[in-house]
């Protein structure tokens, strides 16, 4: 069994004679593979973001959440997960989206985010998507008070802009690193 993409023919003399290496597209034309990367979208207040799904772990309902009093203005929350106590990035009050309750259609995205477990609450899982990497602009450099870590780049998709989230960055917030110290 090979495993070479169909398509693709080898080169006389490597022992593969007659086989197919680049799949052409028209007279001429070498057609290459695109990269794509699939990336799970989410809702944040209006807002539609995204995160690959390469660093996904899983996707919780929201009820391992803290029961402790929160502040409505503290980002970083407790999730109680197999035993385990991981920091909870609230997106909403990160994104200055600030609810009064969490919605039913509420999701935890479980990643991770420099060498730690990791939370992310989110409004709405919207399903997986891929995209083309080399499509993915940079995020423009004053478009938020945040750390240009914290995000990947914009993607456009549907005629709509897709903010895609860097976990790394995430995970360096100094928020996480409190709770983490805790």
């Amino acid at each position: 069994m090979s495993l070479r993409p169909r398509g693709v023919v080898s080169p006389k003399g490597a022992g593969l004679e007659g086989r197919t290496l680049v799949r052409r597209a028209g007279r001429g034309r070498v057609e290459a593979p695109v990269a794509r990367e699939q990336v799970l979208l989410f809702r944040v207040g209006d807002g539609a973001y995204g995160i690959g799904v390469r660093g996904l772990w899983e996707v919780l309902s929201p009820e391992g959440i803290s029961g402790l009093p929160t502040p409505p203005y503290q980002i970083c929350t407790a999730l109680a997960y197999r035993g385990r106590r991981l920091p909870l990035l609230r997106l909403g009050v990160l994104f200055g989206v600030v609810a009064d309750t969490v919605p039913p259609s509420a999701r935890v995205l479980l990643t991770q985010g420099q060498g730690q477990a990791l939370g992310l609450l989110v409004d709405e899982v919207l399903g997986v998507v891929e995209v083309e990497p080399r499509r993915i602009a940079p995020m423009p450099a004053q478009a938020s008070v945040l750390s240009p870590g914290v995000f990947r780049g914009l993607v456009s998709r549907d005629d709509r802009v897709i903010i895609l989230l860097n976990e790394e960055g995430l995970g360096s917030m100094a928020e996480v690193a409190r709770f983490s110290e805790a």
